[in-house]
């Protein structure tokens, strides 16, 4: 169902962050996070960026590959 849905160019949240994730963002220690229902990467890779060490982790192989 899932590699159905992620199966386009687009991306099915877009590439922004979850608003939640960006508020709580300074209130999160870095270091190594678990991302789990990642879907296309949106929030990994914010939260990369943020200086964190991130393993994604996703149902869909098409919306990991998209990550």
């Amino acid at each position: 169902m899932w590699d159905q849905r992620y199966n386009t160019p687009e991306y099915i949240y877009g590439k922004t962050p979850n608003d939640f994730l960006v508020e709580m963002i300074d209130r999160l220690p870095k270091g190594e996070v678990l991302s789990l229902a990642e879907g296309e990467g949106r929030n990994g890779v914010y939260l990369a960026q943020q200086g964190c060490r991130v393993t994604g982790v996703d149902s869909s192989a098409v919306a990991l590959q998209k990550a």
